[in-house]
């Protein structure tokens, strides 16, 4: 190869691993980057893992890049606990090393006979959350509100039995050999979370539609803690769709 020839060659080969740099910096950078604890330990990580399993299927995440937080308590205050102790096991990251944190909760009114959850420790839980730039996807009175708006709009109060109620039998109306073994601790459940993640999901923006609606009515006054039904699940959701994008 003649000298010319071979600088030339040398250039070319300079200019290629130049472009293939930038590309894997690119790809870096559009890795989604968001860490969630939740209340429960199955229902809410079920649903949010499939709604972005295809992007774990294409490698668009990574194991550091997409966190569910270790799970060990169930009241507001003590969600926001666990993502602030959360650390990754291979990279040691911690919740401030994410772009995106959030926290899952519910308002689960008390119960008459034990159980729910104080309106001190829900406020508590927001009020933390914002100091730290930790984002909130709760919801008044239960998790299962999103489901419902699935179904048709709700603006008016409903509590937790009566939600998961409502959800069972729409579910079974519109696949009763799916969800015939669905009752109020099955739904709970990842299996049944997954078979029930597919289902809706044909209905996602339906739900993102009535959940917008809903909160939009409240308009300046809204108060999450006394808002039944309220809920901001869906600003998570889209979110992760917006993944895609990124």
């Amino acid at each position: 190869m003649r000298r010319k020839d071979k600088e030339a060659e040398q250039a070319r080969k300079r200019e290629q691993t130049k472009q293939e740099l930038k590309r894997t910096i690119a790809t870096k950078e559009q890795i989604p980057d968001i860490i969630i604890a939740c209340e429960d330990e199955a229902s809410a990580p079920t649903y949010f893992k499939a709604l972005i399993g295809q992007l774990r299927e294409s490698r668009k995440i990574t194991p550091d890049s997409f966190v569910i937080a270790k799970h060990t308590n169930t009241h507001p205050t003590g969600i926001l606990e666990d993502l602030k102790k959360h650390r990754c096991k291979f990279s040691g990251k911690s919740y401030k090393d994410f772009k995106h944190k959030w926290i899952v909760i519910d308002r689960d009114k008390e119960h008459v006979n034990g159980g729910g959850h104080s309106p001190e420790d829900f406020n508590s839980a927001l009020a933390q959350a914002k100091s730290l730039k930790v984002d909130v996807a709760y919801s008044n009175d239960a998790f299962e509100l999103w489901y419902l708006l699935h179904f048709n709009p709700r603006e008016t109060a409903i509590l937790r039995d009566e939600l998961l109620t409502q959800v069972i039998e729409k579910l079974q109306a519109r696949n009763e050999s799916k969800f015939g073994q669905l009752d109020k601790d099955t739904i709970k459940q990842a299996v049944f979370t997954k078979l029930i993640f597919d289902e809706l999901q044909a209905l996602q923006e339906t739900a993102i539609k009535n959940a917008e609606r809903l909160m939009a009515s409240y308009e300046v006054a809204h108060n999450p803690e006394n808002d039944n039904p309220s809920t901001t699940v869906h600003v998570l959701v889209k979110l992760l769709n917006s993944l895609w994008i990124e």
